[in-house]
C-alpha cells in the first residue's frame, strides 16, 4: 500500500461525515437514515454489554432491527462535540463523545451518557462499530431499582 497524505486526509473526512450523519440521524430520529450508514455486511459490538443483553449484531438487516424503534425509547436533542483519533489506517477512527441531553421516554428519566466508539469504514460506509459505553448508566435511565437489581444479581 503506498501512503499518499492527501488521500489519507479525504478518507478520514469521508469518515468524519459519516459519523457526523450517524449522529444527526439520531437528532432526527431519523432510523432509515442511520441504516443507510452501513453495509451490507457490517458488525456492531457491545463489548461492555451485561449479560442477557445484546454484545454483537451481525449485518445490516440485524443492526436495523434493533435500532428501528430508538425514536420511541429514546429523544436524544444534543451530543458534546466529538473527539476523533485516527489510526495509522485512515479508515478506522476512534471517537470521544457523549449525548449531553436526552431522555428516555419509557421512564422520563433523563440519559446522559459517555461513548468511546472505535469505527472502520470502507466505501464510504460503516463496516464494522465498536460501542464502548457504560451499561449501568442504561440501567439506571431504563429500568426501576428493582430491575436494576436483578440484572445485576444475574451478573
Amino acid at each position: 500500500m503506498t501512503f499518499i497524505p492527501e488521500d489519507n486526509e479525504k478518507m478520514r473526512e469521508a469518515s468524519r461525515e459519516i459519523f457526523s450523519k450517524f449522529c444527526n440521524s439520531f437528532l432526527k430520529k431519523d432510523m432509515n437514515q442511520f441504516i443507510e450508514l452501513f453495509d451490507d455486511d457490517a458488525l456492531f459490538e457491545f463489548p461492555f454489554a451485561l449479560k442477557g443483553f445484546t454484545q454483537k449484531l451481525e449485518g445490516k438487516a440485524a443492526i436495523y432491527e434493533y435500532i428501528k424503534d430508538f425514536p420511541q425509547k429514546f429523544d436524544i436533542s444534543r451530543f458534546s462535540e466529538p473527539t476523533f483519533h485516527f489510526t495509522s489506517n485512515p479508515n478506522i477512527m476512534v471517537i470521544e463523545f457523549g449525548i449531553e441531553e436526552a431522555q428516555v421516554l419509557t421512564t422520563g428519566k433523563p440519559y446522559f451518557q459517555k461513548y468511546i466508539s472505535v469505527i472502520e469504514t470502507r466505501g464510504n460506509k460503516i463496516v464494522h462499530y465498536k460501542d464502548y459505553w457504560n451499561p449501568v448508566v442504561g440501567l439506571v435511565a431504563l429500568l426501576d431499582t428493582a430491575s436494576i437489581q436483578k440484572v445485576l444479581d444475574e451478573q
